[in-house]
């Protein structure tokens, strides 16, 4: 007899990928309403066209409450997933990628990158 439960089922919370990279961006100028249209539609256009990322997510920072542990001075955070640091790899030359940095690249003072591994929890 055969259970209408699902062991397979995934009901974890985890993000999905093993590699999680997260980009950070400082524009020169955030007020310029037209640096800002230019911005979003070059990393919009990159989220649409990578072919290697799995999951995505594209933010503003959060005005939760202040605290001394929080920098929220960046413009925009670019979050990522990967299956592999093969997939990472070569996404960092993959012509959206490319194209993306071309489009945008003179529109930020400061970029961060942060890439984390999974680990199982």
């Amino acid at each position: 007899m055969s259970s209408c439960n699902n062991s397979q089922e995934n009901n974890s919370k985890e993000i999905k990928g093993k590699i999680i990279h997260s980009v950070y961006f400082w524009l020169n100028d955030p007020q310029n309403q037209e640096n800002v249209k230019t911005f979003e539609t070059a990393i919009k256009k990159l989220m649409k066209n990578t072919q290697f990322a799995n999951q995505m997510h594209l933010g503003k920072p959060a005005a939760t409450e202040k605290r001394e542990v929080i920098d929220n001075s960046y413009n925009y955070c670019l979050i990522l997933t990967f299956d592999t640091y093969k997939d990472q790899r070569i996404y960092q030359d993959e012509p959206a990628h490319l194209i993306f940095i071309g489009e945008a690249k003179h529109l930020w003072k400061k970029v961060l990158v942060f890439d984390s591994l999974q680990e199982p929890i």
